[in-house]
């Protein structure tokens, strides 16, 4: 009579098979037991990637394998859980007294996916885990065994993965908005007035970007133009241009023009509630204080994520005998580089006494010490993506590419920035690492400021 083959057969062979393939899409090795198992079926061995991404190196991390696959073993399925039964106290024992790492991976048929556990952690952190019914709890969400688990399987083995990665490469994120348009002609005239505030205390209202050097008045604004808010302050049969091009060749020429370009960002951030502190060198959130309200947020859209998300702006905090709002804040100044102008920006903390009057900075050390190590890169990055979106004056799902500067209208703007920080892609990453990058085409020809990043993560409020 012929031998029979279980159905059963067909889907222990097929979980195995799964592990099999799930193991080797990790780029390790899977070696499945030939003799009978006392609650052993295979192991795997990690290896890692070597150094110079010229092949891999065995590492010695072993990690025994216990492998069950069908229907019959599993109870309680639902949508999110599931147990996995046909296990003994002497299994139990045997795992939590090995002088190796096990993990429980089970084949469920049904959602035709494996899922596992690292059963010496699992012993030790679930309560009554000796006492019957024996059994190994599942979350569908967290559990899944997938090539994703690597890391983790790298961590259990006790192996630490290379700290560089030549497989991949990785964008390399800056904090730099590039200037798409900026002024290309400053102006220029003789004045009777020595300082800039000899001109400006008699300007009322807005009151557009400009220097006075020398007894020489210079703008953006055209002073041949009859309607000029600087008329009456100005020799009108003496006005001449330059061309910026000509005036970034010299230093004391580059500063100045970088003086007229920051008084406007700062005429465009007052508009939002942002104020410039001259003595910190700060753009802040100014706040209203009010005795009921401790804490301040704001709704931005991220531009690279497409997510909308609340950031605090600014918050109270009382320790002890101190007192005081820490607002988010950011040193932005214009630098060039070779031909090409961008915004810098670095951000920053400002704590004040009462949502204006500056704190006592000699305590604002520690304070600002505290905040900033506990932040990440990541964090450092979403606070750029923050103050572009606060810049483009939005604060809603308007996705827009630029940021536009002295435009009271629909009128083309005199300054445009885009809104993505630039990037550039290393040849080198770090392994698992989310900035990891995916070759595209013709990458060599574009250079350092003609690429944009695509960042994953959202932003993850913090809690000082």
């Amino acid at each position: 009579m012929p031998k029979t083959v279980l159905p059963s057969k067909f889907s222990e062979w097929k979980g195995l098979d799964r592990i099999n393939i799930v193991i080797h899409e990790m780029k390790c090795i899977w070696r499945e037991l030939t003799k009978d198992d006392f609650g052993i079926d295979g192991e795997i061995e990690v290896v890692i990637p070597k150094p110079d991404g010229k092949g891999y190196e065995a590492t010695g991390g072993i990690i025994k394998v216990q492998a069950k696959s069908g229907a019959s073993y599993i109870v309680s399925d639902t949508s999110t859980s599931f147990s996995a039964r046909g296990i003994s106290k002497d299994d139990l024992d045997l795992w939590h007294k090995s002088s190796y790492p096990v993990i429980y991976i089970i084949y469920h048929p049904d959602d035709d996916k494996l899922y596992w556990k690292d059963v010496k952690s699992y012993i030790k952190t679930t309560p009554n885990v000796w006492h019957p019914p024996f059994k190994i709890d599942f979350g569908k969400a967290v559990d899944e065994f997938t090539p994703n688990c690597l890391s983790r399987l790298q961590e259990i083995a006790g192996i630490s993965p290379p700290r560089i990665s030549f497989n991949q490469k990785e964008r390399l994120f800056s904090n730099l908005l590039r200037l798409q348009k900026w002024p290309e002609k400053v102006w220029s005239a003789p004045c009777q007035a020595k300082r800039r505030e000899d001109i400006w205390k008699h300007i009322q209202g807005f009151t557009p970007p400009f220097i006075v050097v020398n007894q020489r008045l210079y703008t953006f604004s055209d002073l041949s133009n009859e309607g000029c808010i600087f008329r009456d302050h100005y020799d009108t049969k003496n006005v001449s241009w330059e061309l910026s091009e000509t005036l970034w060749q010299d230093e004391v020429g580059s500063r100045h023009y970088v003086d007229l370009l920051n008084q406007m960002l700062t005429n465009h951030l007052r508009r939002f509630g942002i104020r410039y502190d001259k003595d910190f060198n700060r753009h802040y959130f100014v706040i209203k204080p009010d005795a009921t309200v401790k804490e301040y947020k704001q709704r931005w859209f991220n531009i690279i994520t497409g997510r909308t998300s609340i950031r605090t702006v600014a918050k109270y905090y009382e320790y002890g005998y101190d007192k005081f709002w820490r607002h988010l804040a950011a040193d932005l100044s214009f630098k060039k580089f070779g031909k090409s102008w961008f915004l810098q920006i670095i951000p920053k903390y400002f704590f004040t006494q009462d949502g204006i009057i500056p704190f006592d900075s000699n305590k604002v050390g520690s304070y600002t010490t505290r905040k900033k190590a506990r932040e990440t890169n990541q964090h450092v990055r979403n606070h750029v993506l923050f103050w572009s979106d606060s810049l483009a004056g939005l604060n809603s799902q308007a996705v827009v590419a630029r940021i536009k500067l002295d435009s009271r209208s629909d009128d083309e703007p005199i300054i445009a920035i885009e809104r993505r920080p630039a990037f550039a892609i290393a040849e080198f990453s770090i392994p698992y690492d989310p900035a990891t990058y995916d070759e595209i085409e013709d990458i060599k020809n574009l250079s350092f400021f003609d690429l944009l990043g695509q960042p994953d993560e959202d932003e993850a409020e913090d809690a000082y």
